[in-house]
């Protein structure tokens, strides 16, 4: 019988053994997705921020185009009010006369 509680014995280090080199493995897998996925996160962190710099820079210019625009547009109204004032006024009485009109139906 002793021979049989070491033959045992030698079978469950076996199998204990082959577990604990199994779970070693998944361990290992696990990391490895877990680095990839910290990777994967980190590059999507870069091209988002990449992303956010390049709008804001678009917005910041479009900003600045519609202020000069605007601009422009301003200072050819004033201009035209200007040079001529009774047909300026006679214009903006047509124009708000269609406006209560349209609005009141």
């Amino acid at each position: 019988m002793p021979s049989e509680k070491q033959e045992n014995s030698s079978n469950n280090s076996g199998i204990a053994a082959f577990g604990f080199s199994q779970a070693t493995e998944a361990v290992e897998k696990l990391r490895s997705v877990i680095e990839q996925a910290s990777h994967s996160i980190s590059e999507l962190t870069h091209a988002s921020e990449q992303w956010a710099q390049t709008a804001q820079e678009r917005a910041g210019e479009m900003t600045k185009e519609l202020r000069s625009q605007g601009g422009r547009v301003v200072g050819t109204v004033s201009q035209q009010v200007e040079h001529n004032p009774l047909t300026s006024l006679a214009i903006a009485f047509a124009v708000g006369f269609l406006v209560a009109t349209v609005t009141r139906r």
